[in-house]
């Protein structure tokens, strides 16, 4: 285990990257920033810190309509 400092974090921006997918499909993703720690005593070769990031990603899909089935029906309640 490496020691390091738990970082404090404000988001100024939240952008979502849009990406065209070949089927016409649109996919937007936005990643998030969970938590940000610093190595203690830890640098890169050109003298910067290491930071070790904790990231999750929300996708957004827009689907073509010819892309698109009936959902699936739920099953039926046993009474």
């Amino acid at each position: 285990m490496v020691p390091a400092d738990q970082l404090d974090f404000e988001s100024e921006k939240e952008p979502f990257c849009v990406y065209r997918l070949e089927d016409g499909t649109t996919l937007k993703i936005k990643t998030i920033l969970a938590n940000v720690a610093r190595l203690v005593d830890r640098f890169k070769p050109d003298g910067q810190p290491i930071y070790v990031l904790g990231v999750g990603g929300l996708p957004v899909l827009d689907v073509p309509p010819e892309l698109m089935r009936q959902p699936a029906q739920p099953l039926a309640k046993e009474e």
